[in-house]
């Protein structure tokens, strides 16, 4: 049987692909019984608000290798940012479904997480900006959303078959530096 942790990870894949599934759908997508999860949540509301809690949590998780001092030099934070990359992309589903789901915007707890993430990596990137390791002509948040925006794609290949997940860490670095990193840094 699935722990918890794992069940609502694999739920956030089905849903992510699909947004509207079902909890028979869920189940399917799974590989377990509409019973099997029926037992854990009751209802398709509860299973989101799970998956919404275990991404806002999961969140939280990766977004330590943001912590870091404002003294931090260049080497910290291109250490920290590869750390980020590499932590997010597991998570990506988790939080691709929770930040669009209109049940989980519409509740001040979890609209509350998402900002306080959103506020996390700003800091980061300004941080970044700061020291000269991201582009300071694009806004803190174009530069977390083109983040963002990257590891979704990256799990969309992953969902169709046509990227490996070991893959995404090297292909999500390589274009979100390329595309972020100001034109005269140094490597």
């Amino acid at each position: 049987m699935l722990k918890d942790e794992a069940l609502l990870d694999a739920a956030a894949r089905v849903l992510a692909d699909n947004r509207g599934a079902s909890l028979v759908q869920v189940a399917t997508g799974i590989g377990i019984s509409r019973a099997t999860l029926s037992r854990r949540y009751p209802t398709r509301e509860a299973l989101i608000r799970a998956v919404a809690a275990r991404a806002i949590d999961v969140i939280d998780e990766r977004l330590a290798a943001t912590d870091l001092p404002d003294d931090a030099d260049a080497a910290a934070f291109d250490a920290s940012l590869e750390r980020l990359i590499a932590d997010l992309a597991p998570a990506v589903d988790l939080y691709g479904f929770t930040a669009h789901d209109g049940l989980v915007l519409a509740d001040p707890v979890f609209r509350a997480g998402l900002e306080r993430h959103d506020q996390r990596a700003l800091r980061f990137v300004t941080l970044g900006q700061r020291l000269g390791r991201l582009r300071g002509d694009l806004p803190p948040y174009w530069i977390w959303y083109m983040l963002w925006g990257l590891l979704d794609a990256a799990a969309e290949g992953v969902r169709d078959g046509h990227l490996g997940h070991r893959e995404i860490r090297r292909l999500v670095g390589t274009v979100f530096r390329h595309g972020a990193e100001p034109p005269d840094a140094s490597p």
